[in-house]
């Protein structure tokens, strides 16, 4: 159990650099230039995140016998608090740099929090029913990943759209591309650590 939860944190912290580096790539091609402080601490929140709600999901996939439910239960725990865990460190980290970004929340955190741990509990039992059947590779996964992300991320994207005061546009769209992208990446960090592992046990 343990080496299966390192070897998804070494993943997900790969996850949080990847999906820092993607929205970067974003926000300069939409002219929205970000200082070192803004990044370094949007760096922290992914990767915090990308951590905590990985290897939460990852511990509903040693528990053999109750596979799906134990992946559901993780997901509905793991995400709210990574959820706050990433804000808290994110907003300290733009403190102690003496950085301003993003502004105040316009959605209650509370709201955003319930709704990520609804998203990541039926990713979780998903990706725990998905990975049980001969046909549920990586592309398989990626799919789960993609339906949860647009049918959850596109509540969270509404939700923010409707706030006031709306941030501006390029926000909206790095925002989406996040919501969306990650449950992605996240079910392939899970699927590549299993198969991994599997990959290693053979050749002993």
């Amino acid at each position: 159990m343990g080496v299966t939860l390192l070897r998804v944190a070494w993943l997900a912290v790969l996850l949080g650099f990847v999906m820092e580096g993607v929205l970067l790539l974003l926000g300069v091609g939409l002219g929205n230039l970000f200082g070192l402080g803004p990044l370094v601490a949007g760096l922290v929140k992914n990767v915090s995140w990308s951590v905590f709600v990985c290897v939460g999901l990852a511990v509903g996939t040693t528990v053999s016998k109750a596979r799906v439910p134990a992946m559901g239960i993780s997901g509905l725990l793991a995400a709210p608090l990574a959820f706050e865990v990433s804000r808290v460190l994110h907003k300290g980290t733009l403190e102690a740099l003496a950085a301003s970004g993003g502004g105040g929340d316009g959605v209650s955190p509370f709201l955003v929090a319930f709704v990520k741990g609804l998203e990541y509990a039926v990713l979780g039992m998903a990706i725990g029913w998905v990975g049980q059947r001969p046909w549920g590779g990586a592309a398989a996964h990626m799919g789960i990943g993609l339906a949860v992300g647009l049918a959850f991320g596109g509540t969270i994207l509404a939700l923010t759209m409707g706030s006031t005061p709306q941030p501006p546009p390029t926000d909206l769209i790095t925002q989406g591309v996040n919501e969306v992208l990650f449950p992605v990446g996240c079910s392939l960090v899970l699927f590549s650590a299993g198969a991994l592992g599997k990959r290693i046990d053979n050749r002993r």
